[in-house]
């Protein structure tokens, strides 16, 4: 197998994978930065109130991004099998 497919393989692999976590991982990470400063303000020390919002914020993106990511992950995976002569050969 050719170095340069590998690595085209690996580098498409990396980017479908931040394509189907990145909604989700940015969402978080502002939620968790915005409740921590209202944290920070109010004194208030309950990881039960950074752990419910992120896990509804959570659910909404997934609703919300979830067709669209599984048909770019679909159309991953199709060309995937699609290239398994190219590779095989």
């Amino acid at each position: 197998m050719d170095p340069t497919l590998v690595i085209e393989l690996v580098l498409l692999a990396m980017r479908m994978a931040a394509i189907l976590a990145g909604p989700v991982l940015l969402t978080v990470l502002v939620v968790g930065i915005v409740l921590g400063a209202i944290q920070s303000a109010t004194q208030i020390n309950e990881p039960s109130m950074v752990f419910v919002p992120k896990m509804l914020v959570v659910m909404v993106v997934i609703a919300l991004t979830g067709p669209l990511t599984l048909g770019l992950f679909v159309d991953y995976i199709r060309e995937m099998i699609g290239r398994i002569p190219v590779i095989a050969g």
